[in-house]
């Protein structure tokens, strides 16, 4: 049975909704967004919930790759150790609890939902065969390349720089949602391939702590923008620092999120406040996707206009994509440049680790959010989106 979870009832009480009684208590809520965060063990907490609840999963589940090795990390030899959630005594005892979990997670969604899982070859073999066993219809594998990674210590074999990301639907005769248009339109008017190169995730995404396998909220923007419509439901069993949560709450998704690393959690709380208290400005650009540029309020000290808007609207000047040079050659006449002598290497910066631009090789980069000319209020984060979905 597929529960309606996008009623105002539901929205002001989204557990009680879906969980039979006694109801958990949230580690964090915003019953106003529909954004909430659990601490517990995932795999009590899906077997709790009610069947057919969310439109997607998104689940970056351990890898068990914490073996005692060594890999580099800022240029230091350090352990690949990330806790005792990351150990495993037997390959058996990996896919039984892959198996498990996965199976939760399709009885969870709805039956045009679809979910997203994440891995290494520590893990993703294991991943994929229970997804085949259980039934779930495997529509790509992409492949996650890195483009920065660490160097191989070892130099024994080459240096590992991809992670392998599952993309499945409950069963053959789904009809998931891929927003096929809004794909092609972000990669200039070609399909997009199962090939994405994004780089791991920036300062800014942990200034609030760091967790040893965040990922970038770039990856997660094109998971959900690709994959659900505004209002839709995720759910992330093994949330973490709060990734899919924050990129959720900018895009305008409702979002469950568990974890049971008290720490984890609070850097997740942290990062929300952050994103869900900051205004939201809504672009469109026609040669790109339809988005959301985060401009808080800490960063506009005196009013001052921000370096990532200054970039946006140098970027806009010049059509959506351009290098640094010509980057530098329109904001050169902001005033601010005068200001600060150092203005250079501040763009340089922003360019190459704001979420708002996209790396296109070459030493290019594309305004990720679209043009500030078309903004609309905050409002429409709850009206349906106009651009087409398809469903295959």
């Amino acid at each position: 049975m597929t529960h309606q979870t996008d009623s105002p009832l539901a929205e002001d009480f989204l557990w009680e909704a879906v969980m039979p009684p006694p109801v958990p208590e949230s580690f964090f809520e915003d019953k106003q967004r529909g954004v909430r965060l659990y601490r517990g063990d995932a795999l009590s907490l899906l077997a709790r919930a009610r069947e057919g609840v969310f439109d997607l999963i998104f689940a970056d589940p351990p890898y068990f790759l914490s073996n005692d090795g060594i890999t580099c990390h800022a240029g230091k030899m350090v352990s690949v150790n990330k806790g005792a959630w990351d150990r495993a005594e037997t390959f058996e005892a990996v896919y039984q609890f892959n198996e498990e979990w996965l199976k939760q997670c399709r009885r969870l969604l709805k039956p045009d939902g679809s979910i997203w899982v994440t891995g290494t070859a520590h893990n993703i073999y294991s991943v994929g065969y229970a997804m085949q066993r259980l039934g779930f219809k495997i529509l790509n594998d992409i492949a996650w390349h890195k483009v920065n990674p660490p160097p191989n210590l070892s130099c024994r074999y080459f240096t590992h720089s991809t992670e392998t990301i599952l993309w499945a639907r409950p069963g053959p005769k789904s009809r998931h949602t891929f927003n096929y248009q809004e794909m092609k339109r972000e990669n200039r008017g070609k399909q997009m391939q199962s090939l994405w190169s994004i780089k791991p995730p920036g300062k800014h995404e942990k200034r609030y702590g760091k967790h040893p396998t965040q990922k970038p909220e770039v990856l997660l923007d094109r998971i959900i923008r690709a994959s659900t419509n505004p209002r839709d439901l995720v759910l992330d069993p093994f949330c973490g620092s709060g990734t899919t949560g924050v990129v959720c709450a900018r895009l305008g998704r409702r979002f469950i999120g568990i974890d049971l690393i008290a720490d984890y959690l609070e850097i997740a709380a942290a990062r929300l406040r952050d994103e869900l208290a900051s205004d939201q400005l809504t672009f469109s650009f026609s040669r790109v996707s339809v988005g959301f540029i985060r401009v808080g309020t800490a960063a506009r000290e005196g009013g001052q206009t921000t370096w990532a808007e200054i970039v946006s609207m140098a970027l806009t000047e010049l059509g959506g994509e351009a290098n640094l040079k010509d980057i530098n050659r329109v904001v050169r006449r902001n005033p601010r440049t005068k200001e600060i002598q150092t203005w250079p290497s501040t763009i340089r910066r922003v360019v190459r680790e704001s979420a708002c631009f996209e790396p296109i090789g070459r030493g290019r980069y594309r305004l990720r959010y679209g043009h500030p000319a078309a903004r609309a209020s905050g409002a429409e984060l709850s009206k349906p989106r106009t651009a087409s979905a398809r469903r295959d």
